[in-house]
């Protein structure tokens, strides 16, 4: 049965498909991968014919999915909380929410995480934050992890704001590109998430 890890958080562009695409593309070089988007129109479905070394599936019912021939399924999920998220975290083994270090993000953050915890406490849901499109020398991310903090969900990295993610959708992913540093934040990325299972 497929492991199934959900991206989520309920604010546009804080790099939700970028996240999910180069996740599974990683995931890709050593297991049975795909990927998923609840939101029909969103930009990953339109990789159908494109991504190479994953296949992209359409999305119809979580329970569906966990059953077909595949190691891990990436579901990459629309900027806003749609009805039927919560029983999708029901279904997941894993939910990483990213998310920038900005006053909104961090605000917008809390509905995505009281969604999370009530599947917790129903399930085996794991979860945790990562800080994606970090700037470079800004103090605003130690104050994100600090205020992050309040929600007791573990932060498990920084993805910084490299050119090399915008391309992503027409390059194949970090792994295709010569960014040493943007591969090397996506392997550990991926090690800490293999750590919870």
């Amino acid at each position: 049965m497929a492991k199934i890890i959900t991206i989520s958080h309920q604010k546009g562009g804080v790099g939700k498909s970028t996240l999910a695409l180069n996740l599974a593309y990683k995931f890709g070089q050593e297991v049975r991968t795909a990927l998923t988007d609840t939101d029909p129109q969103g930009s990953t479905m339109q990789l159908k014919n494109i991504a190479e070394g994953i296949d992209i599936l359409e999305f119809t019912n979580i329970s569906e999915l966990k059953k077909l021939p595949y190691d891990v399924i990436f579901v990459d999920t629309p900027p806003y909380l749609m009805a039927d998220i919560y029983p999708i975290f029901l279904e997941s083994d894993f939910v990483l929410v990213p998310t920038k270090a900005g006053v909104p993000d961090i605000i917008a953050i809390r509905a995505t995480i009281e969604l999370v915890k009530a599947a917790q406490s129903k399930s085996n849901l794991k979860s945790a934050i990562v800080l994606n499109m970090v700037k470079p020398r800004v103090s605003i991310t130690q104050q994100a992890i600090e205020q992050l903090g309040q929600y007791n969900i573990p932060i498990i990295g920084e993805i910084k704001d490299r050119t090399v993610y915008s391309n992503t959708f027409l390059t194949g992913g970090v792994f295709s590109s010569t960014d040493t540093l943007a591969k090397e934040e996506i392997d550990n990325l991926s090690t800490s998430i293999l750590n919870f299972f």
